[in-house]
């Protein structure tokens, strides 16, 4: 298990600020985040290569905070994979463990296990200008398991390839994680990305984490606008609340309003994803109806992009071929389901500074 406690970081005019987190042991999670929210400077601080100013490190009960990089067995696969172009891809595999003192047939015995789980035996004997992306990919990964790491850092592993290889890669790596069993962490600014692998993410943003938890609860339960907006919530606007009684409470924006669960007053910000969205017939009565003209409707393969107008921008993911009528300048009832609405906080951070990474 990896825990974060308070910890803090200085990069020019970035800091990262007080994050603390929690990884279960053998889980994968994903830090996300925005360019300039601090992914890689937190991943560089766990793993040695920066010092933290403030707050502890703790990887399996040990406080390794200020450990040297080699002392704190964390396999660490950085963006460029950084495959050293003088060794054979088997000298780069076996580099760690014979810069710790390991003699080079132990070393090869070592490894010879994680060579065959990825797939890289014939190509122990070339150099690294002769691999593909995904063979790069391959035998960085070979080098950051060979020393049997207790945690695994990638850093945007897959940013590198083509979309075709990357969905497989992303299979890869969480087939691989689960058979090892190794905490990993893995850096990315890709939504899809971190769906095919994470058990759990973090949101990052200036160098503060906003949320943690697993995909489903940050998606539809975001605490703040900057989570919901990151995470492609389209459907976010400012509202006056009033209390109907303890258990419900009327959001008025623009020119509508709905009921939602939970008691709210005064000036409020909601959000619902696209996809929770539902649309109906003009002339339908159900509850939370708010009538709209379709402005727009493309076709995104596994569901269709609907775009409305109804003094606010309302858009719906609904499923292809759903419904026939759907053409623009039609007037359709969009639905708010009560549970689907999210109350929002404020938002309590400001802009980054340019050279956070």
């Amino acid at each position: 298990m990896l825990q974060l406690e308070g910890l803090e970081t200085t990069v020019g005019s970035f800091r990262l600020r007080g994050v603390t987190l929690t990884a279960p042991a053998g889980s994968y999670g994903v830090l996300l985040g925005p360019p300039g929210s601090g992914k890689s400077v937190l991943v560089e601080t766990i793993c040695g290569l920066r010092r933290a100013t403030a707050g502890r490190i703790v990887l399996g009960g040990v406080d390794v905070t200020t450990l040297e990089p080699r002392e704190r067995k964390i396999g660490y696969v950085p963006q460029d994979y950084v495959l050293f172009p003088t060794k054979t891809v088997i000298d780069n595999v076996i580099f760690g463990l014979r810069a710790r003192g390991v003699e080079r047939d132990e070393a090869l015995k070592r490894v010879r296990k994680v060579v065959e789980l990825l797939d890289i035996e014939q190509l122990l004997e070339r150099w690294p200008r002769t691999l593909s992306g995904g063979e790069q990919q391959r035998v960085a990964l070979a080098r950051a398991l060979a020393i049997e790491p207790r945690l695994l850092l990638l850093d945007e592993p897959v940013s590198a390839l083509d979309e075709g290889l990357r969905e497989r890669v992303c299979r890869d790596l969480r087939r691989f994680q689960r058979e090892l069993g190794i905490t990993t962490i893995h850096i990315s600014h890709n939504l899809e990305e971190a769906l095919a692998v994470s058990d759990w993410a973090a949101v990052l943003r200036e160098g503060a984490l906003l949320q943690c938890g697993p995909m489903g609860d940050l998606l539809r339960k975001p605490e703040s606008e900057a989570v919901a907006r990151f995470l492609r919530a389209e459907n976010i606007y400012k509202a006056m609340a009033k209390p109907e009684d303890d258990n419900e409470s009327v959001l008025r924006f623009g020119e509508h309003s709905i009921t939602i669960p939970g008691r709210h007053e005064g000036e409020v910000t909601f959000m619902v994803r696209p996809e929770l969205l539902r649309v109906h017939a003009a002339d339908a009565a159900p509850g939370n109806i708010v009538k709209a003209r379709l402005v727009e409707a493309s076709d995104r393969g596994v569901y269709r992009r609907l775009e409305f107008d109804a003094g606010v921008r309302i858009v719906v993911f609904a499923s292809p071929g759903g419904e026939a009528d759907l053409a623009a300048g039609s007037t359709h009832a969009v639905e708010f389901p009560a549970d689907a609405v999210r109350v929002l906080a404020a938002a309590a951070v400001s802009a980054a500074p340019a050279d956070a990474r």
